[in-house]
């Protein structure tokens, strides 16, 4: 008689063992670039001086039309009051938000011959430029909330209340973002660190020729330079005495 093959005998499969067959396999993880941080190569940390420049052109620029219409307002409140604070708030916007939206600078930053960049050597955000060159008003718009609003307010005025909080967070928010840049080795404020931003001085490249009213802007730095020299020389003789 010719052998017959039989039919294997079924495997039984265990609950464990269905578990283990169903699984999917697991997706491989994506590597984690790490976050680029430090001053980056080949720029300088803006200086003292650059940084000081900075300020008080930007200052000027921001604040000098602003107080002067405050200091008129208290006697007059003609057109005249009116139209200093319209000029006042457009060049606050200019050097704020549109000079930096196409620059990345403000005026002070091209009389001192400075620029924000990240640490990955990229022109610093917009919005990091807004908060960083808008604190000092801020503040100055929060001690005008609380003068005003402190002799007149009441338990019951909520609206009073409410602008005096917020006035006493934009002065609190100055003194945080200076004792940040008093405690820091490169010299930045809450929202530097916020942002990784690091104010260098600016050194043109090829291809980074401005024109028109932006190289008129970019020749404003020649009047920093010279500032500049005089005040070394100033401290140079001072030292010698």
């Amino acid at each position: 008689p010719k052998a017959v093959a039989k039919a294997p005998a079924p495997i039984a499969v265990t609950p464990e063992a269905k578990k283990v067959v169903s699984k999917k396999p697991a997706k491989a993880k994506k590597a984690k670039t790490p976050r680029t941080t430090g001053l980056p190569d080949g720029f300088e940390l803006a200086s003292t001086m650059n940084r000081s420049i900075s300020w008080w052109v930007n200052f000027a620029v921001n604040f000098s039309v602003l107080l002067v219409a405050i200091a008129m307002s208290t006697s007059d409140t003609g057109m005249t009051t009116t139209i200093l604070y319209a000029v006042s708030g457009i060049l606050i916007i200019l050097n704020v938000i549109v000079i930096p939206l196409k620059t990345g600078r403000t005026i002070g930053h091209f009389v001192s011959r400075t620029k924000y960049i990240t640490a990955s050597g990229e022109k610093a955000n917009v919005v990091h430029s807004i908060f960083a060159n808008t604190v000092g008003f801020f503040a100055l718009m929060g001690i005008i909330m609380v003068a005003v609003n402190a002799s007149t307010v009441t338990s019951k005025d909520a609206v009073g209340i409410t602008i005096i909080v917020v006035g006493i967070i934009f002065i609190v928010l100055w003194f945080v973002n200076r004792n940040f840049k008093k405690n820091s080795e490169m010299d930045q404020g809450l929202y530097d660190l916020m942002f990784r931003a690091y104010l260098v001085k600016h050194i043109p490249v090829e291809g980074e020729v401005a024109t028109g009213i932006w190289g008129r802007l970019e020749n404003a730095g020649e009047w920093g330079d010279k500032m500049i020299v005089k005040r070394e020389a100033n401290l140079k003789k001072a030292e010698e005495k």
